[in-house]
């Protein structure tokens, strides 16, 4: 089913309200831009990436370093719980969540981290607070580094990713993507093709004649006191008549 795009002339700024979330930013990937949502501290879990014991997962469709969805759905298919979890979630009347990529936590981090509701960073086990805040511990991105591992992030300024065994609990942030139209972009190609469709060619063959173009400037630059005299559009007019070839 085609995604409805929307207009990024109705993006609101970072951290405001949309489609169920809060407003992270924008990304691109799959060869198209999209806004980037986070559904905020109140859906916020803590989880393994992967909970089932034995030999460590290779889940080889959760590779992307930018396409959550992808990568969530992959880890449902290879049984992941906490992916299915995600991927059921109905938040404020929408649906489409997901685990982050671990691109997609970084535009989090950079851009909510800057905003009052977001800035500070809150022990898991206080209530209260900023009302979005991350909290004391590192986040897991739907990307898997290699078998049993994969990539995560604390949510500080000074912050990089790392990778850890996908035995471990740390904190999940539900996300979801929503396609930002490129038809706000399309305008006509710019060309310097020839032709009368594009730039017609002006014929300037009057302009040649030194003697006449001097004789047109003699009445409206004074020789001895450099000096111009006269209306503007008077000289335009008088030289592209010359320009045309008219007398």
């Amino acid at each position: 089913m085609k995604r409805r795009a929307i207009n990024p002339a109705a993006l609101p700024a970072i951290g405001q309200p949309l489609g169920g979330g809060f407003f992270a930013g924008r990304i691109f990937f799959g060869g198209a831009e999209h806004a980037l949502i986070d559904a905020g501290r109140e859906f916020e879990a803590v989880a393994q990436w992967w909970e089932q014991p034995g030999p460590r997962v290779n889940v080889r469709g959760a590779l992307s370093f930018h396409d959550g969805m992808t990568n969530t759905r992959a880890m449902a298919e290879a049984g992941s719980a906490i992916a299915r979890k995600v991927l059921g979630m109905t938040i404020r009347g929408q649906g489409g969540w997901h685990l982050p990529s671990i691109e997609q936590l970084q535009v989090m981090r950079a851009n909510l981290l800057q905003l009052p509701d977001w800035e500070k960073y809150w022990p898991a086990s206080r209530s209260g607070g900023p009302a979005q805040a991350f909290t004391h511990m590192e986040y897991w991105s739907s990307t898997q580094n290699s078998a049993g591992s994969s990539w995560c992030l604390h949510m500080r300024p000074w912050c990089t990713p790392t990778t850890n065994w996908a035995s471990k609990s740390k904190g999940i942030r539900p996300v979801r993507t929503l396609l930002i139209s490129q038809e706000a972009f399309v305008h006509p190609a710019a060309t310097d093709a020839k032709g009368p469709e594009n730039f017609p060619e002006a014929d300037l063959r009057g302009l040649a004649n030194e003697q006449a173009v001097a004789t047109v400037l003699e009445r409206f630059v004074n020789e001895d006191a450099g000096k111009f005299y006269g209306r503007t559009d008077a000289l335009v007019a008088e030289l592209a008549a010359l320009a045309g070839g008219r007398e």
